[in-house]
């Protein structure tokens, strides 16, 4: 996995240095992101009985997942996809584009390749394979999670520049969504594209729980104690603590 750390790396680092002040610390956010997931993707993979080239399958996947995300920030000066272009899509070309990948088999670079470009899907498509189900998967969920990660400070303390990670979103006190309570309401995940502030946001992060594939992504959600924190930024009323127990319940399933 060191040859491919430093193929990221020497991808990832003329983003970084050449970026202007402003940009900088965004890069490098995904720059950090890219290889937290990459060792949820390990922690998780060693939790399952998988073989040998699919646990490196799914961890260079993981590693090289959010590469889209570089040229796409750079073009449009923001990491929402509904106003940019689809990053999963864009890495899958950019690694093609630059041979990141090449030395890799034809039938595993294939399997990465799909999972990069289907990690950020709201569903996946019914046809693929079982090998690249299962990869794709243990991206998604290692995804989620370091993702809650980065978010939660963003989320406690809001000050200026958090615009990217946030999406622009802003702090509405005692403001929801119907259409994103509801989803939690019906066991699932919400839609980015339905959201209109941070406790959306934050409703959004915990719907995340009836999209989890594995029982290692389910345990992370409690023990690092995501749920409590989102729960505890959210208005005090019985609505979030039903959507609390609700939640435990699936995650704890």
């Amino acid at each position: 996995m060191e040859t491919y750390k430093k193929i990221f790396a020497d991808f990832a680092g003329p983003y970084l240095y050449d970026a202007l002040e402003h940009e900088k610390s965004n890069f490098q956010l995904k720059f950090d992101h890219s290889y937290d997931v990459f060792e949820n993707s390990r922690s998780l993979c060693a939790s399952e009985l998988l073989s040998d080239e699919l646990t490196e399958s799914a961890c260079i996947a993981a590693l090289f997942h959010d590469t889209g995300r570089f040229p796409q920030y750079k073009k449009y000066g923001t990491f929402k996809d509904a106003d940019s272009c689809n990053h999963g899509t864009l890495g899958a070309r950019t690694i093609l584009r630059h041979k990141l990948l090449d030395r890799l088999p034809r039938k595993q670079r294939n399997t990465i390749l799909g999972a990069i470009a289907l990690h950020n899907r709201t569903t996946l498509p019914g046809f693929i394979s079982d090998e690249l189900r299962t990869c794709t998967e243990i991206v998604r969920d290692s995804d989620k999670i370091d993702i809650i990660k980065i978010l939660i400070p963003h989320m406690t303390d809001i000050r200026p520049g958090n615009e990217a990670p946030l999406m622009g979103l802003t702090e509405m006190p005692g403001q929801i969504t119907d259409s994103i309570l509801l989803s939690l309401n019906n066991g699932e995940p919400a839609i980015y594209n339905e959201m209109r502030c941070l406790n959306d946001f934050r409703l959004l992060l915990l719907s995340w729980s009836y999209d989890l594939n594995f029982v290692w992504s389910r345990q992370e959600m409690v023990n690092r104690g995501y749920v409590s924190i989102l729960i505890s930024q959210l208005p005090d009323t019985k609505q979030i603590h039903a959507i609390h127990k609700q939640v435990l319940e699936q995650l704890n399933s």
